[in-house]
């Protein structure tokens, strides 16, 4: 499917628990976890009706995989696992857990979650094909949680690719100062865990965008450092080296057969070494910048937009934490909206398909029931019975029809 979208600067799936009730989860994706935290525990608009009793609130994020190559990835992932018992991602004879029973309307019944059937079938979706060679990263905020994952882990079958990061990122200890007594050092340190220490946008890659703009711009491509031809400028799709101090620049083709040099049998890279520098890194940090270099003009002014300064007047403080808030409410909006158009263009790419994508942000995981929640905005409910499940199948329908493949990456 054509892409016209850099790889996103992030976006996870993640695991949702109750803090009053820890049999009670969810699973749910985004691109800003801490907004979205807010929202399932009523601090901000949205969120999603599964998670908007007020018995079952404040919820936590136990954990979160991110690392996904586009939006659309995310969303795959987050629906195999919410549903590991009809995925066509996980082999019939390879499921841990099995319909139970039949809904209603048809379709095989949801069997209920906990913590530990989510970690198990997170593991074994970790695995297999389709997902095991992305560059996937598991990080744990929970402590009993990270403890659960690895107690399964010595029970599992297999173990998952060693290229996938795991992560335990629990707060600090706990201390008797009040937070009016902290200092704004111990505030940062505070901030610098769990999922208000994500960097959400494209901050880490702007000195090797910044590098790769400047050799663009000025024609400094030079030739191939590992075919050693010439690299016309604006003709042709070059990878650029993400080490500070390297200036290697090769067709994007060479890069990829130069990573997969002991790997031949796949056909996109998981990491490698740059011929000019030696410095290993990820194909996805080579590629992150390639595609925001080609198709993320907006993104790119985004990360160098100079920010205004402060006036230090309370009312202007709130001025610009409203101002942000919208922002950020803007951005889920538009990825929202880019994931819809996404799906609807995959769904054109057949007539007969043309009508199965529906509100896809409408969909929710409920663990416990056969109903679906949805966000403020509209209701799947109010709609006819017959009508909403067939929405529900045709759109789950798309998302398990959307079987990428590695190469995607870069379509």
């Amino acid at each position: 499917m054509p892409m016209d979208r850099p790889i996103p600067a992030f976006y996870c799936c993640y695991l949702l628990r109750s803090t009053v009730r820890p049999n009670s989860v969810y699973v749910g994706s985004t691109p800003n976890p801490v907004r979205r935290l807010r929202q399932h525990n009523g601090d901000a608009k949205g969120g999603a009706v599964r998670t908007s009793r007020a018995s079952l609130r404040p919820w936590e994020m136990s954990c979160i995989v991110t690392g996904f190559p586009s939006h659309i990835a995310a969303l795959q992932f987050e629906w195999a696992w919410q549903n590991p018992h009809i995925t066509t991602h996980i082999p019939a004879e390879s499921r841990i857990q099995h319909a139970a029973g039949k809904k209603r309307s048809g379709p095989p019944k949801r069997p209920r979650h906990s913590v530990a059937s989510l970690l198990s079938n997170l593991h074994l979706l970790l695995r297999v094909p389709t997902f095991s060679r992305w560059p996937l990263e598991l990080r744990f905020f929970s402590e009993d949680v990270y403890k659960s994952w690895l107690k399964w882990c010595k029970s599992a079958a297999k173990p998952i690719r060693e290229s996938i990061n795991i992560i335990p990122d629990f707060p600090p200890l706990k201390t008797e100062v009040s937070d009016s007594d902290e200092s704004p050092r111990a505030k940062k340190r505070k901030l610098s865990h769990g999922i208000q220490g994500l960097a959400v946008a494209y901050e880490n890659e702007k000195a090797h965008v910044e590098k790769g703009k400047n050799i663009v711009d000025f024609e400094r491509e030079g030739s191939c450092a590992i075919c050693h031809d010439q690299l016309e400028h604006g003709d042709g799709i070059y990878a650029i080296c993400p080490a500070p101090a390297c200036e290697s620049v090769t067709h994007i083709t060479c890069l990829g057969q130069h990573f997969l040099r002991d790997d031949e049998d796949s056909l996109v890279p998981i990491k490698g070494k740059c011929p000019s520098c030696g410095t290993e890194h990820r194909w996805v940090d080579v590629v992150k910048e390639l595609t925001l270099r080609m198709r993320g003009q907006k993104e790119v002014e985004k990360l160098f937009k100079v920010k205004r300064a402060r006036t230090g007047k309370a009312t202007a403080s709130r001025a610009a934490i409203e101002s942000s808030d919208e922002e950020d409410e803007m951005d889920e909006e538009a990825q929202r909206q880019e994931i819809e158009d996404q799906l609807r263009e995959l769904a054109a790419s057949d007539p007969r398909r043309e009508k199965m994508v529906g509100d896809w942000h409408e969909i929710d995981d409920s663990d416990d029931s056969d109903t679906r929640s949805i966000d403020s905005r509209t209701s799947v409910a109010s709609r006819p019975a017959g009508t909403q499940a067939k929405q529900l199948a045709r759109l789950n329908a798309i998302i398990e029809d959307s079987d990428w493949d590695d190469a995607e990456i870069l379509d």
